[in-house]
């Protein structure tokens, strides 16, 4: 009757709020960022601590003897909360059936030290998505894990490479700031795409001009039909001032994108197939207002024209020309003749996963992202100005102390 029904109706919107209330971390734990409260460690470890200790499906995971407590939310160290997290997203997820072949000398050994590299460097804003859609988040970075490790061990010129260069141009699931694709994995499906054309490749510089002349062609967002036809996914296209609106793989593959984006794309399937690859750029160049970005990617058999083994490249697309390989191309020198010294944005930098210094870019250089949204960089300023020259006419060769010494 109506009166059941409503009772019914009443006890489902109960339960549907009760299960949207217990994936919300505790309001105490963004209190570690805005209030800097302590929990014995720093405030991105301490809201991950407080993440796992107030999600009941996170905190039945956590091993006692940890170094952790979770009735107060303490912990002795960073090292002893990210320990414990990995133990316990590993532990929740495998009772999901997500387990790694992770024996001894196993082509996956090295899957939790890969986590634990990830909640390390995470930034806050996939912190917040970590600790409330647990499942989806973790299922997409352990996929990020797995396809990393096997574009490693696939081809003879990534296996090779040292393991902390992999740690942080290989496996991070992120160059910018850029949408997460969480729902497009990108790296199963730029492995799959490309590991076939690459696999003759006999060196890393050979695989990324493969890269690059193949990317603009794919048609990664799979196919329809009608009346029996298949109807493909459009090519990779250029789409002007299109930063950061449209940066993600995703939003590439979807929409088209400018330098940012294709770039974005292009380092994404150097990493799909093993290669360090990141992006480098100028928050603002030559042109008040205008901001340019590349990729760089590491091949340990040639030095490069900066003489420390990492190389240029344009992002490719199917409606711009790439500029040349290991030289400036025109948006490229606008970047080197607007550098000024220990200008945070008039200067050079590469995306950085592990590193603790702030990449300001020119959509993103507020406190407000510094702090949710962290790009971590490493100043190029000295590199690029030494090999080809920067400011007026791009005539000084500044070294990195003279270019950027604060």
């Amino acid at each position: 009757d109506a009166n059941k029904m409503a009772s019914i109706s009443l006890v489902v919107a109960l339960l549907a709020m009760s299960l949207v209330a217990a994936a919300q971390p505790n309001s105490r734990c963004y209190d570690y960022f805005s209030q800097a409260l302590e929990c014995g460690a720093s405030p991105n470890a301490c809201f991950l601590l407080c993440g796992m200790c107030t999600q009941p499906f996170l905190s039945m995971a956590v091993q006692p003897g940890s170094g952790i407590d979770c009735s107060s939310i303490k912990a002795t160290s960073d090292d002893a909360i990210y320990d414990a997290a990995v133990g316990a997203f590993f532990n929740m997820s495998a009772l999901h059936g997500y387990s790694w072949l992770d024996d001894a000398g196993d082509v996956e050994a090295n899957a939790s030290a890969c986590f634990r590299h990830y909640l390390a460097h995470m930034p806050r804003r996939d912190l917040v998505v970590l600790v409330t859609d647990t499942f989806h988040m973790t299922e997409f970075l352990f996929d990020h894990i797995r396809y990393a490790l096997l574009g490693r061990r696939s081809f003879a010129f990534t296996r090779d490479l040292p393991w902390d260069l992999f740690m942080d141009s290989v496996l991070p699931y992120a160059f910018l700031n850029e949408k997460r694709d969480l729902w497009w994995p990108w790296r199963p499906r730029l492995f799959q795409a490309l590991s076939a054309a690459v696999s003759a490749a006999q060196n890393v510089t050979a695989a990324v001009h493969i890269l690059a002349a193949t990317v603009p062609n794919l048609q990664l967002q799979g196919f329809l039909g009608n009346a029996g036809q298949p109807l493909t996914g459009p090519p990779v296209t250029w789409r002007s001032e299109s930063s950061p609106a449209l940066m993600s793989p995703q939003q590439t593959v979807d929409f088209g994108s400018s330098c940012t984006g294709t770039g974005i794309l292009l380092a994404a399937a150097c990493r799909a197939v093993g290669i360090p690859a990141r992006i480098a750029g100028c928050s603002e160049s030559i042109v008040a207002g205008d901001d340019h970005h590349w990729i760089e990617f590491f091949d340990p058999l040639d030095k490069g024209p900066f003489g420390d083994f990492w190389h240029t490249r344009e992002g490719v697309s199917t409606g711009a020309s790439a500029g040349p390989w290991d030289a400036p191309s025109g948006p490229m020198a606008g970047c080197l003749q607007g550098v000024a010294p220990n200008d945070r944005l008039h200067t050079i930098w590469a995306s950085s996963w592990g590193s603790p210094t702030f990449l300001p870019l020119f959509w993103a250089q507020d406190q407000y992202s510094a702090t949710w949204s962290f790009v971590g960089g490493i100043n190029r300023c000295g590199a690029y100005c030494t090999a080809w020259g920067c400011s007026t006419n791009q005539s000084q060769h500044y070294n990195q102390g003279q270019c950027f010494g604060q």
